[in-house]
């Protein structure tokens, strides 16, 4: 999905929607930010669109005047969604009461930290979490949204696939976490993410897909050291890819299905030295702390992570496997080296 808005001015606002399907006819629900005001059809061609071979009849344009919505000039809380995805599109905010900043929050856990995430969204014009979760090219056109200096993102992507598009425009923070205490909440969340797939929808469906053999190897663990050992001594080949050191993936390959090279672990860690913050779960108050003050939302202002109990206890079983702490040896490479370095800057 593509779109953007060309212009707001007051009483006239321009922009297009391409939906993901060729032939589609896409439409934006429109709200005051409680309420549905109304339901607009695309019908504006674009005939770049049809150029470009992205839709078929280039029908995406939209205008939205005093005609769709009376009094536009003075809906200072407007608000537009694609209506099929119900993605965001477009709101208005008083530039006072906004941060005119552009984050990106790079997540490296499965389960997203959106409680962070929630707690930050009426501070931005643009708030969009686990940008992932719509595919490669609606995350590319969330970074190019140049109409707004108050804009924030968070998603588990591959840094290097996108960093042409994070310019000197955006901050970046991430927050990493103990290598055995991910993969112990990995494992724990895909024995369990079918039974609660109606309920918590942690992952998209292109997700699901991928983690497909995972969930399946994770249903089979023990937290015996015995059944531990002899599961990942005989781990299949297409587990491999879901668990093996995600972040370095993350932080160094190119391509979700790229497994890291030799000099991953450099290459990682001068990806995250272009950071403004990286903190640790494991000293989430300090991170918390930093970002507060870059936000300037005041201290105590962000919510602490939850703990799970039965992911320390889980981790604490995958130590003693030695085929566990090859698997994620260059995740502890990372993580040793950014813990180094925040315990460093504490002494100083």
């Amino acid at each position: 999905m593509l779109f953007n808005i060309e212009r707001d001015e007051g009483a006239r606002i321009v922009g297009y929607l391409v939906p993901d399907a060729y032939s589609g006819s896409p439409s934006v629900r429109i709200t005051d930010g409680h309420k549905d005001l109304a339901t607009l059809p695309c019908q504006e061609e674009r005939a770049a669109l049809v150029a470009a071979g992205r839709h078929e009849t280039g029908r995406c344009g939209f205008t939205v005047n005093d005609k769709v919505i009376p009094d536009l000039s003075q809906q200072e809380r407007l608000e537009l969604y694609d209506s099929e995805t119900n993605l965001l599109i477009y709101r208005r905010r008083p530039a006072t009461q906004v941060i005119q900043k552009r984050i990106f929050r790079l997540e490296t856990g499965l389960v997203p930290l959106w409680r962070l995430d929630d707690s930050l969204e009426r501070h931005f014009q643009f708030f969009y979490k686990g940008i992932e979760r719509h595919g490669g090219e609606t995350a590319t056109q969330l970074f190019l949204l140049n109409n707004s200096g108050s804009l924030y993102l968070s998603g588990r992507l591959v840094f290097k696939a996108y960093e042409n598009y994070i310019d000197d425009s955006f901050t970046c923070v991430a927050m990493l976490r103990n290598p055995y205490k991910e993969l112990a909440e990995r494992l724990l969340t895909l024995k369990l993410i079918r039974k609660f797939a109606d309920k918590f929808s942690l992952l998209g469906e292109r997700d699901m897909m991928a983690f497909g053999p995972a969930i399946e190897f994770a249903n089979t663990l023990e937290s015996d050291e015995k059944v531990l050992r002899r599961a990942f001594g005989s781990m299949p080949k297409a587990v491999i890819p879901n668990l093996a050191n995600p972040v370095t993936r993350q932080l160094a390959a190119r391509t979700s299905d790229e497994m890291p090279t030799k000099g991953a672990v450099a290459a990682a860690l001068g990806t995250l030295s272009s950071f403004a913050i990286v903190g640790l779960r494991e000293g989430q108050d300090l991170f918390l702390a930093q970002f507060a003050e870059l936000l300037g939302t005041g201290e105590g202002s962000l919510p602490a992570t939850a703990k799970f109990g039965r992911t320390a206890e889980f981790a604490d079983h995958l130590k003693l496997v030695p085929e566990v702490e090859v698997l994620i040896e260059q995740d502890r490479q990372v993580y040793g080296a950014v813990k180094s370095a925040v315990e460093k800057a504490l002494q100083e």
